[in-house]
């Protein structure tokens, strides 16, 4: 298979963006391919301060907008009000934009009140949690997972979950914010059969769809 674009994922900051600048700058003419880089939302709202990639074209990162650990209150993955925050400028990026979308939700488990990982596997907990209050629950039976991580009753769970209405209210803002070319790539990240399981093959062909519209 041809490979026609390289695309670089690289959250830099405004100490790091000279020397990460200057090695997309070095890319380009060495590879003699299309070059993309994936965008985070705060440097696409503060372009002036964090700088424009040297690239042909940024992939939008419309996930993860919340420090995982940082507020326990909100959906680290996909928080519609955050992502509004970031999108609500009049400005137009000056680079062609692509958008990422997340199709995977994440249990952090909380033991002794002290974070110790993330699982992906969250089926197989479900049955065994009772609910808190939003997006708390706590372990009603000692599971093990995957022989790695072992559930002991009443340890904490924050389930972070991203439905497909939720991406469908994500979709509908990111439409009414930030303006597209005709054609644009969409990316659902990420494509794992278990994560996908969670959404019907209408509602995936419509998070692609909608873009269109």
């Amino acid at each position: 298979m041809k490979v026609s674009e390289i695309q670089i994922d690289c959250d830099w900051t405004a100490s790091t963006k000279d020397k990460y600048f200057y090695f997309l700058k070095k890319l380009k003419p060495v590879s003699q391919k299309t070059i993309s880089a994936t965008l985070r939302l705060y440097p696409y709202k503060y372009p002036d301060k964090m700088g424009v990639p040297p690239v042909d074209k940024v992939t939008l990162m419309c996930y993860n907008l919340i420090n995982p650990l940082a507020d326990q209150s909100k959906n680290s993955i996909l928080d519609l009000k955050e992502l509004e925050s970031y999108l609500n400028t009049r400005k137009k990026y000056p680079l062609h934009l692509d958008v990422a979308l997340p199709v995977y939700s994440w249990m952090q488990v909380y033991q002794n009140n002290q974070f110790t990982s993330v699982l992906y596997d969250v089926d197989e907990i479900k049955p065994h949690l009772k609910e808190l209050k939003p997006l708390w629950y706590e372990v009603q039976k000692d599971t093990a997972i995957n022989h790695e991580t072992y559930l002991r009753v009443g340890d904490k769970i924050k389930y972070e979950e991203v439905t497909a209405d939720k991406i469908n209210k994500a979709i509908a803002l990111i439409k009414k914010n930030v303006k597209f070319d005709k054609e644009i790539t969409v990316t659902l990240f990420h494509l794992d059969e278990k994560q996908l399981n969670n959404y019907s093959n209408e509602e995936i062909s419509h998070f692609y769809s909608d873009f269109t519209q």
